[in-house]
């Protein structure tokens, strides 16, 4: 199942959902936001949403500085 994440085409097996991406990669969901197909995807959502085929998924990380 091809999709991209941060503009990077990536393809894994099975079903899987936006939580348990970020739980494979060791991210802490609160401290990201994730855009779903150019849509903000709220928190509460990140374990029910399926990620499927041609998905487009943005993981933003806030930096703080100046």
């Amino acid at each position: 199942m091809p999709f991209r994440i941060n503009g990077i085409e990536t393809e894994v097996g099975g079903n899987l959902t936006i939580g348990r991406l970020l739980s494979e990669r060791n991210i802490v969901p609160n401290i990201v936001v994730i855009q779903y197909n150019g849509k903000i995807l709220r928190k509460e959502l990140f374990d029910t949403t399926q990620i499927i085929d041609g998905d487009n998924i943005e993981i933003l990380r806030f930096v703080g500085g100046g």
